[in-house]
């Protein structure tokens, strides 16, 4: 039963009474007031009228017509589509919850989505049914929060607390606002628990009807009298970290889009991978619907490749660092979406965020002292990364494969705070413009057959065994130089073992190339050998296909893991396998284009708007988590 207690004009109720009756057709309300003949306008609605001078006398009478649970209602108020839908249910489930109160534009603490301040229009320009619509699509779903006493212009009443704590206690010198107050703080001292469903939103209504102050001073001191407590059970809701707190700052995410702040400082000169992917993502990021801002923390000014995503209206991109708070004001969530290199001033990250997250690629750093200058600066990187994952409030994966060897390696990461969110593929389509690398010109090359290999010449390229792949296919007959595409890196390299190569054959090596350049080599190659043994996400495959040529690899790791049931892969890293597999891709063309087919195809759901909103999920978990404030444990 809904119990509707009418103060001022009837004629105000008119929205309470008609969308409690939209929300819940079955609903029987009992309108009462000090004055029920003037309440006529509410008669034609169906509703029971009664006299009643203060609300606790109406909940008296709703008690005695036999209510179980009762709606408490008082100042007009609109309800959206199945308002009480989540509350019922939580109290058939919860015999133990005896309020259950909701966000709304004037709820004193509850006031959304200003935290604690009242306001009387309703959160940009949305109402109920939009605000509550939001709350509802999108995932996780929260848990109700429990909070010290009842507030906001409707409450739910358990009739289990009903039963135990008995009616509300009610006083003419003080408001409806003070009577729950009192009733959830009576409940709560018999063990009974008070919450807020962060799935709802009522909207105090004041067309007519004025501002009126939630809690007067009569209400305080009353209240206080009765619950020397109050105080700290005020600064018990109110903490930063609130369970209250915690779902409001959610909830706020679910309306208005996720605040986020992203460290673009690997954004420079060069246009390599995790340049690729993290322009890639604050595109995507940009572009949902989810996404309120995304600010941007560069190193350097923006570069010419990342432009166009940084013009996006809702990017703010600029040169200063993460932790800046003057530069980029609050965000729910700051994220360096790339691989750690250093140490992480995570408790800088908190001044600026409420909630921080660590994107690991891969452990091939970790697990390598060679691509680091000595033992002790790989064992510091070890240190702090190990530290970061420990503190952070989520760690991403691109790769279920990396979140297993995270787990292998112990790392402090508990697996709630462990999520595998995959990259996109999608960020090439194969018409991009296309330009002959002038390093190809300059040697002489003008138009032939070759092999490429892209990336660093870090060891785990195996950069020197495609050379020797490429020996192989030569003393097979397969004539093809071989161009090899990516930046020289001073530790961990492969380029004394490609040195050491046997010569035979052609081979260009270019440690530079703008994105039209790898647009050309991908596009005229006439394979691409990708002979990775450690990768953490493997794009270069996708890329390949995108432009029509098809890749030989070993199905490793996450490889394997995306690119399922390929016609062609190589059974293992030698020389002879890589060649066989390239062999039946180079003579037969037909065999080729299902490669490609069957990559795509396997790509296909790995979609940059599909990464973006895989990460407004994590962010979303976490923002209804308690913040990490310690190392974890095991």
């Amino acid at each position: 039963m809904a119990a509707v207690f009418v103060s001022g004009p009837a004629e105000d109720h008119l929205p309470t009474v008609r969308s409690l009756r939209r929300a819940h057709g079955d609903v029987a309300v009992l309108v009462g007031g000090p004055s029920p003949v003037a309440y006529g306008v509410l008669a034609a609605e169906g509703v029971t009228i009664v006299a009643a001078p203060t609300i606790g006398d109406l909940l008296v009478q709703a008690r005695e017509a036999g209510a179980g649970h009762v709606l408490a209602v008082w100042p007009p108020t609109a309800f959206p589509a199945s308002a009480l839908t989540p509350a019922l249910a939580l109290l058939d489930d919860q015999l133990s919850v005896a309020t259950v109160s909701f966000l709304t534009n004037a709820g004193g603490l509850l006031s959304f989505p200003h935290l604690g301040h009242p306001v009387a229009h309703q959160p940009e320009g949305l109402d109920e049914d939009a605000v509550t619509t939001r709350l509802r699509r999108t995932r996780p779903d929260q848990l109700p929060a429990p909070v010290a006493f009842a507030d906001g212009p409707a409450v739910l009443l358990s009739g289990s607390a009903l039963s135990a704590v008995g009616d509300p206690v009610d006083d003419a010198g003080v408001s409806p606002y003070a009577v729950f107050a009192d009733f959830s703080l009576r409940a709560r001292r018999r063990g009974f628990v008070n919450v807020v469903d962060p799935s709802t939103y009522v909207a105090r209504l004041f067309d007519g009807s004025g501002w009126d102050v939630p809690a007067t001073q009569a209400d305080r001191r009353w209240l206080e009298d009765r619950h020397p407590f109050l105080a700290g059970a005020e600064k018990e809701m109110s903490g930063p970290e609130s369970p209250l707190a915690v779902v409001h700052a959610t909830a706020r995410s679910k309306v208005f889009g996720v605040r986020i702040l992203l460290d673009g400082s690997c954004l420079g000169r060069r246009e390599m991978g995790t340049q690729v992917q993290t322009v890639a993502l604050i595109k995507a990021l940009a572009a949902s619907d989810d996404v309120d801002r995304v600010a941007v923390s560069l190193a350097t000014d923006v570069p010419a490749y990342a432009a166009a995503a940084m013009a996006h209206p809702k990017v703010d991109a600029r040169r200063a660092p993460l932790a800046d708070s003057s530069a980029f004001g609050g965000a729910d969530v700051v994220h360096r979406p790339f691989q750690p290199d250093g140490h992480l001033d995570v408790d800088a990250w908190r001044a600026v965020g409420r909630r921080t997250v660590l994107t690991v690629l891969d452990l091939i750093s970790y697990r390598s002292a060679a691509y680091h200058p000595s033992v002790e600066a790989w064992l510091a990187y070890r240190r702090t990364l190990a530290a970061a994952v420990g503190r952070v409030d989520a760690v991403v994966t691109p790769s279920l494969d990396v979140a297993h060897q995270i787990r292998t390696e112990r790392l402090p990461v508990t697996s709630d705070r462990l999520v595998t969110s995959t990259l996109g593929m999608d960020h090439l389509g194969g018409n991009e413009a296309a330009t002959i690398p002038p390093a190809l010109l300059e040697r002489g090359y003008a138009a032939g057959r070759f092999l490429l290999v892209m990336g660093a010449n870090y060891a785990h390229k195996n950069r020197d065994i495609a050379r020797l792949t490429q020996i192989e296919l030569l003393r097979r007959g397969v004539d093809l130089a071989l161009v090899v595409a990516g930046a020289g890196v001073p530790f961990g390299s492969s380029r004394a073992t490609e040195a050491g190569v046997a010569s035979g054959g052609e081979v260009f090596v270019l440690p530079d190339m703008k994105a039209e350049e790898r647009n050309w080599l991908l596009r005229h190659a006439s394979l691409v050998l990708y002979p990775t043994s450690a990768e953490g996400f493997g794009l270069v495959p996708s890329e390949a296909a995108r432009f029509g040529t098809p890749t030989v690899f070993v199905p490793t790791g996450p490889l394997g893991e995306l690119y399922r049931d390929l016609p062609v892969t190589a059974r293992d890293w030698s020389a002879r396998a890589l060649a066989d597999a390239a062999e039946c891709l180079l003579a037969d063309p037909a065999v080729a284009r299902a490669q490609v087919t069957a990559v795509i195809a396997a790509g296909a759901a790995y979609t940059w708007d599909a990464a973006a909103a895989g990460l407004v999920a994590v962010y979303r978990s976490i923002l209804s988590l308690p913040a990490r404030r310690e190392p974890a444990h095991g």
